[in-house]
């Protein structure tokens, strides 16, 4: 694999980007590949603002952002003002949720410190690589929170609202995140060869409410294969479908709609009666 460092300062400017990345692959994996066709090039259609406002906060870069005066955005003024920042590329902040933002992250920052991580390395960095299938190359990205490059060590912030261990476990098989693992460990690997095999990841789960709470968390054997498994498959499709260019959806065939096994449960079917 080729890799390259994607000379981006804004992250609506990588958004734009038309190469593949994880979350497309996840849309891959979770829907069809005519539903990631359709997401390549996009922003992102919701802006949770907080947390683009806290990863900047915490990170030191990302999403620019403009403190409103205003109490809310109910008035004319105010949203005369979200609307000029909003224009500009900017992400309006009432003052007085900048203040409890500015507390969160600060708070996180301190607990990332006393386990021994200081954020010096390199923040919103940008990968480009090609990955090679057996249908053809496929550009890929990834925007990587925080890495130290020399060490090969990538720290990916996450705001939820629950990170307790079984709780996270739901999150990230639901969002995907083993696949955002695959791909950014082999992005990291495509820029430097030296480290294949050697990448490590730590997933830093915020809660993003006092006490904001950070649950730091590397995944094991199982996660990682399976993230390989999905990110590999995804790729592969993508680009079967590229060379073909046919973007299958659902099938054109009469689908069944079964039952599943947790209904049946409920309703005291027994094994043999499924």
């Amino acid at each position: 694999m080729t890799a390259r460092i994607l000379d981006i300062d804004d992250p609506d400017e990588y958004h734009e980007l038309p190469d593949f990345s994880s979350s497309v692959a996840k849309t891959v994996i979770k829907q069809s590949a005519a539903h990631a066709r359709a997401a390549i090039g996009k922003k992102p259609t919701k802006t949770m603002d907080r947390g683009n406002v806290i990863h900047r906060l915490v990170l030191g870069k990302g999403k620019a952002y403009e403190v409103i005066q205003h109490a809310n955005f109910t008035t004319n003024a105010a949203k005369a003002d979200r609307d000029t920042a909003r224009k500009a590329g900017k992400i309006p902040v009432i003052a007085h949720d900048f203040e409890e933002w500015c507390k969160a992250a600060e708070a996180i920052r301190v607990q990332l410190a006393d386990r021994g991580i200081v954020l010096d390395g390199a923040s919103e960095f940008a990968i480009g690589w090609d990955e090679v299938t057996p249908h053809g190359v496929v550009p890929c990205k990834g925007m990587l929170d925080h890495v130290w490059l020399d060490t090969g060590v990538i720290l990916d912030l996450k705001l939820t609202s629950d990170a307790a261990p079984s709780a996270i476990e739901r999150t990230a098989e639901n969002l995907g995140y083993a696949i955002q693992w695959a791909a950014y460990t082999r992005a990291l690997a495509a820029l430097r060869p030296e480290l294949a095999g050697r990448v490590k990841f730590i997933f830093a789960f915020c809660e993003d409410e006092e006490p904001w709470v950070v649950n730091l968390t590397e995944p094991d054997g199982m996660f990682r294969e399976l993230g390989e498994r999905r990110w590999t498959r995804a790729v592969s499709t993508w680009a079967k479908c590229q060379a073909e260019n046919t973007w299958p959806a659902y099938g054109t065939q009469i689908n069944p709609l079964t039952t599943p096994a947790w209904a049946l449960a409920r309703e005291g079917y027994t094994d043999d009666e499924r």
